[in-house]
Formats: C-alpha cells, sequence, structure tokens
C-alpha cells in the first residue's frame, strides 16, 4: 500500500511539473507572439462591421490609437509604446514595411472603405479614426522623402495580387511631381496614419481636405469608394490639426 501511495504521488508531482512548464511555455509564446496587439485590432475591426450592420443601435466603436515603437534595438522615450517592430536602422526597406503594414492594418481595422461606421450621414461631421502615432528610436537617423515612401508603397507587395498602393489606394501610381512627395520624411519625429469618414454625401464637402489632397496625389482615381470615405493619411503628428477632424472615433 505504501508503495502505491508513493508510486501515485510521484505521478502527481510529474504531472504538476509537466502542467507547470506547459503553461510557461504557453506563456512565453504569447509574449513572443505579441497577441495582445492583434488582438485590439482585432476588437477594433470587429466593433467597425458590427456598426456597419446595426447603425446607430451598435453603441461606440471598441477601437484604441496604436503607440507603435519602430525599434533599432532602442526604445522609444517619445510615445506610450503599445507594440515595438524591430528593424535594421540602416536597411530603409526595413523601416518602409513596417509602417506599410502599418498603414495596411489601418485600412483594413476600419473596413477598407467599405463599412459605414459612423451610423448615417446626417451631422455633417469629419469622424476621424486616429489609427496609429509612428515613433523611432534614436538609432534610426536621418531622413527619406515622401516620394520615397510612397515608392515602395508602389512598388512591393502586399499580397499575390496587389500591391501596397493598390490595397490602400485603389491605384497604381502616384503624381510624383506633387509638392506633397516633395516633403521631408524625418525619423527624428513622430508621424500618425488617420482616417475616417464624413457623415453626409461627399459632393457636399469635396472641395475641402481630404478629398481634394488625396486626389491629387495620384495620377488616376482608382476604384469608386463609398462615398464621404477618405483613406489613410500619413502626416506629422504636428499636423493632425490640419485634416479638420469634428471628432475623433478612437480611444488613446
Amino acid at each position: 500500500m505504501k508503495n502505491k501511495k508513493a508510486e501515485l504521488t510521484t505521478k502527481h508531482i510529474v504531472m504538476i511539473i509537466i502542467l507547470i512548464a506547459s503553461f510557461i511555455i504557453v506563456l512565453f509564446l504569447l509574449f513572443r507572439l505579441n497577441l495582445g496587439e492583434t488582438t485590439n485590432k482585432e476588437v477594433c475591426h470587429n466593433s467597425v462591421v458590427l456598426k456597419g450592420k446595426s447603425g446607430i443601435f451598435a453603441g461606440s466603436l471598441n477601437c484604441r490609437t496604436n503607440y507603435l515603437c519602430i525599434s533599432g534595438g532602442e526604445d522609444c522615450e517619445g510615445i506610450p509604446t503599445t507594440s515595438t517592430i524591430e528593424v535594421d536602422p540602416e536597411s530603409t526597406d526595413e523601416i518602409m514595411k513596417a509602417i506599410a503594414d502599418e498603414m495596411s492594418d489601418c485600412w483594413w481595422m476600419f473596413g477598407e472603405g467599405k463599412i459605414d461606421y459612423v451610423g448615417g450621414k446626417f451631422s455633417g461631421n469629419t469622424a476621424c479614426a486616429l489609427c496609429s502615432v509612428i515613433d523611432f528610436d534614436e538609432t534610426i537617423e536621418g531622413s527619406i522623402s515622401y516620394s520615397e515612401v510612397f515608392n515602395y508603397l508602389k512598388t512591393t507587395s502586399k499580397s499575390s495580387s496587389q500591391t501596397y498602393l493598390q490595397y490602400l489606394y485603389g491605384v497604381n501610381s502616384f503624381d510624383e511631381g506633387n509638392s506633397y512627395y516633395q516633403n521631408e520624411f524625418d525619423f527624428s519625429k513622430q508621424y500618425v496614419l488617420v482616417t475616417g469618414m464624413v457623415k453626409e454625401s461627399l459632393l457636399n464637402r469635396l472641395a475641402e481636405w481630404p478629398y481634394n489632397q488625396i486626389k491629387s496625389l495620384f495620377t488616376d482615381e482608382g476604384e469608386e469608394k463609398e462615398a464621404g470615405v477618405f483613406t489613410v493619411i500619413l502626416d506629422e503628428r504636428g499636423n493632425i490639426g490640419n485634416l479638420n477632424c469634428d471628432e475623433f472615433i478612437t480611444k488613446a
């Protein structure tokens, strides 16, 4: 009897050790995969879909601004970081991919221009979604032009059938002669990704930002999108007031 009790006790101890070890491994994998960030974006996307189906009866969106640190190995001290992407600080392509993926996430989260998530276009307000604030750590230095950023979007495949530019803006090329593209994209500054919707017919506000600005950036208008929707805007954080946003529908 004593031997049987000892044998059972040993088995129990071994099982407990295995369970604890498995739990630690699962926690480690969850931490490494950074599933918290993905979950926040999925929660936002799901609330956008629900709002589109239920209109004003769905309540407010459950979308939070992502504070992204693009890091060459150090911390970003200028923002309360919620996600980090590590890159080679000497590789512009790696830096551009991090930005392009974040832009794509923003566009996907808010329905790719196919969902009315403001519950009807009746108030005349511009509802903006501040998807991300992007910062760079001190190892990433220098600057490039916006033209180089958008050329990356134009020439780099997001999927087997689309470039980033085609996915985000529905176009194949952009007007490189536009003065916007000559602006400097400075890695010492913070940038924002904003998308949104106007709660009324697009025709009523066609002359205002961001519609005339966005249309002037490309050589063709691309596919028709639902009236009132504007695509992802990448700009310096300090310029956010120029977007004429009446309200922000994302949580800090």
